[in-house]
């Protein structure tokens, strides 16, 4: 595993079981993990408290995924305007790697994640 130690990491998900698991593994890996239940919750916490990567899902009620990066596009570099983003789906239907990629996403990752590509996709963000 790579060493992930002091990354502030910001998880977005709609399911509170999913955010537990998110947070559970990257805490074991070091990382500082802030949780949101929905875009907008996220966006209200990055703009007083900057992360290094995002980690997102892209099916959630109200505003998805697709529009919070399209928000955080639209703010300046020093505003997390171009945070890394990994995009987080179970939904392969409707989300797949290519709209994610088109609309800014870094990577993406499905359902269930495996530990080992979450940190792995986070190292390679944050460039260790």
């Amino acid at each position: 595993m790579p060493n992930l130690a002091g990354i502030r990491v910001l998880v977005v998900d709609d399911n509170t079981d999913s955010l537990d698991i998110f947070a559970t593994v990257l805490k074991q890996l070091g990382v500082v993990v802030r949780t949101a239940r929905g875009a907008r919750e996220a966006l209200a916490l990055l703009a007083t408290t900057p992360a290094h990567v995002l980690v997102s899902d892209l099916a959630m009620p109200d505003e998805d995924g697709l529009w919070l990066l399209d928000q955080l596009r639209r703010l300046p570099h020093g505003q997390s305007g171009s945070i890394p983003a990994i995009a987080v789906t179970a939904d392969r239907h409707h989300y797949d790697q290519k709209q994610a990629a088109d609309a800014g996403f870094d990577a993406f990752l499905t359902k269930p994640v495996d530990p080992f590509e979450l940190a792995a996709a986070i190292a390679t963000l944050v460039g260790r």
